[in-house]
């Protein structure tokens, strides 16, 4: 939901924006009226305070966002008659929470983007007035693991409704092109002032065991089943002097089972989005490990440019098109290669590299991809 987020706040500055938040399930309701879910307000789900709250872009205007009342959770359901009923009904009151709030707000015949949920869009479309309908495709739905069950079904019976499909990657406008006439690329961007900008030294996060002059190599985002575990343990085995440094929510644990192990691995737990421009600056060298495959494919990470926008070197596999990145990032493949790239990047850096990648990622800010989005969408 990241890039959707960033691209609606840059979009405000010009644009009235009703965001639609996450459907949060009556399982989240009850854990936030017990105290045990703090993302989320049961009194706004079921309306005791008011659904709609502005909240102020910090690029300009404001947006307003819309949490939903409770819906039914149907991920997990494998009958599809059964699915199709609760998800039907699901969309049927959450329409008319998003009708009632478009007329609150005199919104009249918008540009609807569906961020990657077919399975509400599919019963929404043609009945909130649109003038288009637009489906914004970030990752491959059926190859998703929260998603697979049903995913690429409702994204089949949903494409032919869209209008303009938007997809992040080359991989995923290969994939929907097949399906659909107007297929259209915007691919993620960075926040690029704030990873570009240099922390202070006492603000840096401290890392167990780091110290001085240990070379730090960093991962940062989701830990999970998408990395190449082969690669990562012949990588650190064979730099044991360098410290690995793993940023994120650890949504795979046996991931973290198998490297912890090794003495030169630490794991930093999820951080707020204002805090990792710090951590990756205590990186020396940056990682993007992951396995290709169906998934990985169509990705376009966005912390490849979050790392250049700190200048730090990045290795990578090549498990999706990188071909932007060709010149400025090192593609590795396999232990050896992948542990040689990190070596190089370890012993090669200099401050003009730095500065380049820094100008590299500059062009691929978010606001430059909203601009494009607005483009295409018309």
């Amino acid at each position: 939901m990241k890039s959707t987020v960033e691209l609606m706040l840059r979009m405000a500055k010009d644009h009235r924006i009703l965001y639609v938040d996450y459907a949060y399930t009556w399982k989240d309701f009850v854990q936030s009226l017990r105290g045990k879910q703090t993302d989320c307000d049961w009194r706004q789900m079921i309306g005791l305070r008011s659904r709609l709250r502005t909240v102020h872009s910090p690029y300009g205007g404001s947006l307003q966002i819309l949490t939903l009342p409770p819906i039914i959770p149907v991920n997990f359901i494998k009958n599809e008659t059964v699915y199709e009923r609760i998800n039907r009904q699901n969309a049927l009151v959450s329409g008319r929470a998003i009708r009632k709030a478009m007329k609150k707000l005199g919104m009249e015949n918008p540009v609807v983007i569906n961020a990657l949920n077919p399975g509400i869009g599919r019963y929404l479309a043609g009945r909130l007035n649109e003038r288009r309908l637009v489906y914004y495709c970030y990752d491959e739905i059926g190859a998703a693991e929260w998603l697979n069950k049903h995913g690429a079904r409702q994204e089949a019976a949903f494409l032919p409704l869209a209008d303009t499909v938007l997809v992040t990657s080359e991989g995923l406008r290969q994939n929907k092109s097949a399906v659909h006439p107007r297929v259209e690329v915007v691919k993620n961007g960075v926040t690029f002032e704030l990873f570009s900008r240099e922390t202070p030294p006492d603000a840096l996060p401290e890392i167990p065991h780091a110290t001085d002059g240990r070379p730090i190599v960093g991962y940062l985002g989701s830990i999970d089943d998408r990395m190449d575990m082969d690669i990562m343990h012949h990588l650190i085995q064979s730099i044991p002097e360098a410290l690995f440094v793993f940023v994120g929510r650890v949504t795979h644990a046996w991931v973290q089972e198998a490297l912890l192990p090794h003495p030169n691995v630490f794991f930093a737990g999820p951080k707020p989005p204002v805090e990792l421009p710090a951590w990756v600056q205590r990186m020396d060298v940056c990682l993007i490990p992951f396995l290709r495959n169906e998934f990985t494919f169509s990705v376009y990470p966005m912390k490849i440019n979050e790392y250049l926008a700190a200048g730090k070197p990045v290795v990578t596999t090549g498990f999706a098109d990188l071909s932007d990145f060709t010149q400025i990032v090192s593609i590795a493949e396999g232990p050896d290669a992948f542990t040689a790239a990190v070596r190089h990047a370890l012993t090669h850096r200099s401050k003009e590299a730095a500065l380049a990648r820094q100008a590299f990622a500059k062009g691929n800010d978010w606001s430059a991809r909203a601009a494009t989005l607005v483009q295409l969408i018309g």
